[in-house]
Order: structure tokens, then C-alpha cells, then sequence
């Protein structure tokens, strides 16, 4: 089915309300085409200030000022009178509000509340940075209007469907994931592949054990010290973890993404040999039983386009296949350039958006979709997955138990099975350690446990990205 979409919106801002139609249209089977006229063999939707004088029947999303002010003076919708909108058991915020008399169901303008929360414009234009050159998740629209938990703008796609099939009288396919109408991708990001590595030793004991930078209590930081013995021994706990995940994911059926460094370009990075007879045996194990291999390039080549070519050259020769996907380390992004680094380095998946101190949605979607390039005003190559929930940000909140943590994460992945969607989830190989994430291999297993009861589709980031139709 194709829909005809006529965009009225001077030049700054017409490829922003095409992204944001885009993505609306993403999750179902419509070809969406952009046109100048109406045409006379589909249905016809009008954005603009001023309804059109034609007799054919057009659906009319009338434009706000609103955007356009936000989009030329860079800063973010008001927050303080925003409406709210009723609808699938959830309460939506309706950004950028725009009475429309001919259409009163679509009050507000949705292909901009689309863009402002999906696009990453909150990245691009936040000036409050954490000490990484993140986003913050407490200067986020999603936070401040406490819609982090769920995927507001699939929920905008299924509301506006609904009004369509209604004015138009057809019926509009969903989009599924193989045989679901859901998925999770499993992801691993491996950070290091053993203790017994010279950084890792001088963070165990030093940092760990002898600083007490984690304020750990004398019985756990003694066990610090004694890691990189208990390595020598065979208890080397990256190993376990690595094992660990590739073992239970075989056992439940499924397969899974893990992230690999090709270098070090900051004092956070723990460089690893790609060439170690045991990570290559770990490598052939994957490639032969069907799990994808991504990068998971080092700290500073989120703005560096040389330094991760250079780490994906490595990563590549050292498995013997191209890399299509990628997670940047510490989730570092920013809207100006990182999507410029993906893009030249020929990456085809992302799954970096995600909040480092917060779980949830952090761009309001849950469904694989094209990013934004702000530095272009076009949309980019790269499709992205959103990461809706990380170990470290749950298993390092002292406040919680892991009943409550395990029971946080089963509440994200519902959210995602109730809005029809897709999602990330990251568990690293560290998981094995005792002392750092105490009880986190139990939790993964019923995690898995829980994907396959929703009957979700669950697999790499690629498999999932490329059953999406």
C-alpha cells in the first residue's frame, strides 16, 4: 500500500517532518512516497498551516510554529503545558499542540513530536554533558515528562494508523520479526577477555582492592586481590563469562551479538589481543554455531573516523569476516559526528541509544529504524535497535536488590511485547564476576527464560534489524 504525503514546510524544516512521517509509517506495510500533489490512487496526507482548497479527500495534520521555533533557536519543547493524549493503556504527551478544525482526533503535530523525541535534536543541541560527552538522561524530554518506561512514539504510529484506517477506510499491515510480532536482541559488550592482563591487575588490586574505589567491604576487596591468582588457576572470570553466555544462549536456542575491541584510545580502554589462541578458538566457536560478531571500538573513536577503521580493520582480520555492527564503548554518541564515523566506516546496525544511569527507552522507540543525519538534514544509512536495558546500570544501583532489578528489566521487555516493538538488551561477559555483579548469571538465564515465554523473536542485532518486514 502506498500513502501520499504533501509536506507545506519551508526548507529548515521540511526534511525534519519527513523524518518524523518516516518513522511514524516505519513499523507497518505502506510505502510512503513525498509529493508535491495529491494523487488520485491513494491516500493523501497534508502537513501544513493551511488546509489546501481541493475537493479530494486529504487527511490534514495541520503544522505547529512550535517546531519551527524549536528547531531555529535549537532548544526544546516547553514541558510546563503540555496535553496529554489517552490512548493503548498509555498516557502520550501531545508535543507541539495545533488545533485542527477539520480534524480535531490529530490535535497536535505529531510527525514534529516524532522527530524531537526519536531524532536525537536533544543530543545535538544539549549543552549539559556528563564527564563522558553524554547525553544525560535527567536533561532528556522522555525523563522530565516520565515517559522513559515505554515507546511513546510507537504508540503515535499505532494512534495514527487507527485514524487513518478510520478516514480512509483500509486496513494497514503491521510489520513483523520472522513469526512474532516482537523481538529482543541479545548483545554482549566484551570489555576485557581475562585478568591476566596488566591493566586489569593494576584495577583489581589497586583501584579495586587496595583504593577501595568501588567501597567494596574487607572480605570483597581481599577476593579482589586474589583474581588475577584465581585466573592463573583457571577461575578467570571474563573467560567464564564468555562461555557462560555463548553456552546458555545454545542451550535455550537462541543466538546473540557480541561487541569486541579493536584497540585502545583512552585511559577507560583495556586493550586485549585479538590473536590469543583462546580468543581464537572463542571466535571460531561463534562463527561456526551462527553468532554475529560487532565491534565495540574504544573510547575516543566516537569522534575519531581513522581510529575506528583502524580497530575495525583488526576486529575483521582477526575473525575472517566483514562487521556489520556496532556499540560504541561507555555508549558514547554525539548527533554531530558520531553518525559521520558510522557512516564513512560502511557500518550497517547500531545499537549505542541507550542511557548509561538509566534503563528505558532513550529515543521513545522500540522497532529498528534509520537515524538522522543532522550534519546532512537526511537520513542516514545506519539503522539503529535502541538499548533498553544495560547490567552495570541496575546491578551498580546500591538501592536496589536483584529481585527488584531482574523484576525492572521483565517490565522493559513487557513494554516492548505490548507496544509490538523491538529491543536491545546488553549483558556483559563480566557478569561471571562474584564480587561486581553477584547473582547477574542467574538473572540473565531468567531474562532468556522471559524472552522465550513472550514468545519474542530473539537473536543477533543483525538477524533482528533483518527480519523486520
Amino acid at each position: 500500500m502506498k500513502i501520499n504525503i504533501i509536506v507545506s514546510a519551508d526548507d529548515r524544516i521540511r526534511q525534519k517532518i519527513k523524518y518524523g512521517f518516516t518513522l511514524l509509517f516505519h513499523p507497518f506495510r505502506v510505502e510512503v512516497e513525498f509529493s508535491r500533489t495529491i494523487s488520485p490512487d491513494s491516500p493523501n496526507i497534508f502537513y501544513g498551516r493551511q488546509f489546501p482548497n481541493d475537493s479530494k479527500k486529504v487527511l490534514w495534520i495541520r503544522a505547529s510554529d512550535g517546531f519551527k521555533e524549536c528547531v531555529r533557536q535549537s532548544k526544546l519543547p516547553d514541558t510546563s503545558d503540555v496535553g496529554w493524549l489517552e490512548f493503548g493503556g498509555k498516557r502520550l504527551p501531545k508535543l507541539f499542540g495545533s488545533p485542527n478544525p477539520l480534524n480535531p482526533a490529530i490535535d497536535f503535530d505529531m510527525p514534529a513530536a516524532a522527530f524531537i523525541l526519536a531524532s536525537d535534536f536533544q543530543d545535538l543541541i544539549s549543552l549539559e554533558r556528563d564527564e563522558f560527552d553524554r547525553l544525560r538522561a535527567m536533561d532528556s524530554l522522555q525523563y522530565k515528562l516520565g515517559v522513559l518506561g515505554f515507546p511513546v512514539v510507537n504508540y503515535y504510529s499505532r494512534y495514527l494508523k487507527e485514524k487513518i484506517e478510520e478516514y480512509f477506510g483500509i486496513q494497514i499491515e503491521p510489520k513483523r520479526y520472522g513469526n512474532s510480532d516482537c523481538a529482543i536482541a541479545l548483545t554482549h559488550d566484551v570489555d576485557f577477555t581475562t585478568f591476566l592482563n596488566f591493566r586489569m591487575i593494576r584495577r583489581e588490586m589497586f583501584g579495586i582492592a587496595i583504593l577501595n574505589r568501588h567501597r567494596l567491604i574487607p572480605t570483597d576487596r581481599a577476593a579482589k586481590l586474589l583474581f588475577p591468582v584465581y585466573a592463573l588457576f583457571g577461575r578467570d572470570y571474563p573467560r567464564i563469562g564468555l562461555s557462560f553466555l555463548r553456552d546458555a544462549e545454545r542451550r535455550e536456542g537462541v543466538r546473540s551479538t557480541f561487541f569486541f575491541k579493536g584497540g585502545a584510545t583512552g585511559k577507560q580502554d583495556i586493550p586485549y589481543s585479538l590473536t590469543s589462541p583462546w580468543l581464537k578458538d572463542f571466535f571460531r566457536s561463534l562463527n561456526d554455531a551462527g553468532f554475529e560478531i560487532g565491534i565495540h571500538p574504544s573510547m575516543n573513536t566516537y569522534v575519531d573516523g581513522n581510529a575506528f577503521i583502524r580497530e575495525r580493520k583488526m576486529l575483521r582480520d582477526a575473525i575472517g569476516h566483514e562487521i556489520n555492527s556496532v556499540r560504541q564503548h561507555y555508549l558514547r554518541f554525539t548527533a554531530g559526528k558520531t553518525l559521520d564515523v558510522w557512516e564513512k566506516a560502511g557500518m550497517k546496525y547500531d545499537s549505542t541509544l541507550g542511557f548509561s544511569r538509566e534503563v528505558g527507552f532513550r529515543n521513545s522507540l522500540a522497532f529498528p529504524y534509520p537515524l538522522f543525519n543532522f550534519a546532512e538534514d537526511r537520513i542516514s544509512s545506519v539503522t539503529e535497535l535502541p538499548l533498553i536495558i544495560m547490567d552495570g546500570t541496575l546491578s551498580e544501583n546500591k538501592t536496589i536488590t536483584n529481585d527488584q532489578a531482574l523484576r525492572r528489566m521483565k517490565s522493559l521487555i513487557a513494554e516492548t511485547k505490548l507496544a509490538g516493538g523491538a529491543a536491545a538488551i546488553l549483558f556483559h561477559n563480566s557478569i561471571a564476576d562474584p564480587i561486581d555483579f553477584p547473582g547477574y548469571t542467574g538473572i540473565y538465564s531468567e531474562v532468556l527464560r522471559e524472552v522465550k515465554k513472550g514468545a519474542f523473536t530473539a537473536g543477533t542485532l543483525a538477524g533482528v534489524i533483518e527480519q523486520f518486514s
